[in-house]
């Protein structure tokens, strides 16, 4: 039986990725402070979010390298260097790149902490050899260069901003994942089919249209569905002689509520209590999981195949043989 290893979850980023790392004896750190890690490709300077436990539900990936200190006040100095020599490195290659006419736009950069690398984020619409602009990289910053293409998503995400609920993006202020949308989940939630609501800043599906779907999903199942005839609970056991003395004429998923018409003609409202009918509540851990398969992720975020070297058609190769009727080819 394998022994439980203790270890750290960190970001590298506000909402970036989380990674785990073994604590290496650092044990006394706290919330939102920052560490120093070791990795395969050199020191770096990580904000802790999860304290140093061995339970394996948050072990879910391996340990990315090893705590090596807590962040000193020289290494917070340094930091902030490197903070402004990432904003000087985006504007001198967007100046570089349209000297030398490179299709390509700088969207930021990220120093790594012991100086070893510079990693830009760029967007381009075309395929990009980027190899003599990599050198000329190289040779101005003197260190080794390596280049991350983003999608749209990505790019907001980079760039920030702020969205039509006048807070800051959810993707650059705390969601550290994206997750399918679908306009599935517009129509499940009844919201109107309006583009311009339903679109966020990076031109796409809004990732908030997945924060309430399972609430949506849990209500919607279990009231009666739009048009659907039942008995109301003061008709006990059918008195009024009808299949159903109710008809559904609308839901209200937030006050848990339906809309009815009665067999009279009258209309009158029920509350799920009520009708009794209870609701489960939803774990926090699994707000937000999608319901829907990878069929659905836009089409935009998938990677353009590559056409095959040459002139990017393939021939189709004649059969040789005998023909339907059973002759031979002539020859």
């Amino acid at each position: 039986m394998i022994a439980p290893r203790t270890v750290i979850g960190a970001r590298f980023m506000k909402a970036g990725r989380m990674y785990f790392f073994n604590t290496g004896g650092v044990d006394d750190v706290s919330l939102g402070e920052m560490v120093i890690v070791r990795t395969d490709l050199g020191e770096d300077a990580a904000r802790v979010a999860i304290l140093p436990t061995d339970s394996p539900l948050v072990m879910v990936d391996p340990p990315l390298g090893t705590v090596v200190r807590r962040a000193t006040g020289a290494d917070l100095f340094a930091m902030n260097k490197h903070k402004r020599m990432e904003e000087d490195a985006t504007r001198a290659a967007s100046e570089m790149a349209h000297a030398r006419r490179v299709p390509v736009k700088i969207l930021g950069a990220d120093w790594q902490f012991d100086g070893s690398s510079l990693v830009f984020f760029y967007s381009s619409e075309d395929r990009t050899d980027l190899t003599e602009f990599n050198a000329a990289l190289a040779a101005h910053f003197g260190t080794r260069i390596e280049f991350r293409k983003m999608g749209a998503r990505d790019e907001t995400k980079v760039m920030t901003g702020v969205g039509t609920c006048g807070r800051e993006l959810c993707c650059s202020s705390w969601l550290d994942k994206f997750s399918n949308i679908s306009i599935r989940m517009a129509k499940e939630q009844d919201l109107p089919l309006n583009q311009s609501k339903l679109t966020g800043v990076c031109g796409r599906l809004k990732c908030c249209l997945i924060y309430e779907l399972e609430t949506y999903q849990e209500v919607k199942g279990k009231l009666p569905k739009v048009g659907d005839t039942f008995h109301i609970p003061s008709c006990e056991g059918g008195k009024c002689g009808t299949s159903g003395c109710a008809m559904t004429q609308s839901v209200n998923v937030p006050k848990e509520s339906i809309t009815v018409t009665l067999a009279d003609g009258a209309r009158a409202a029920y509350t799920a209590a009520e009708l009794g009918v209870s609701f489960g509540a939803i774990p926090a851990h699994t707000k937000g999981v999608g319901s829907y398969g990878s069929d659905e992720v836009p089409r935009q975020e998938r990677p353009t195949p590559v056409a095959p070297v040459g002139d990017g058609t393939r021939k189709k190769r004649r059969r040789r043989g005998r023909r339907r009727g059973g002759r031979d080819r002539a020859t």
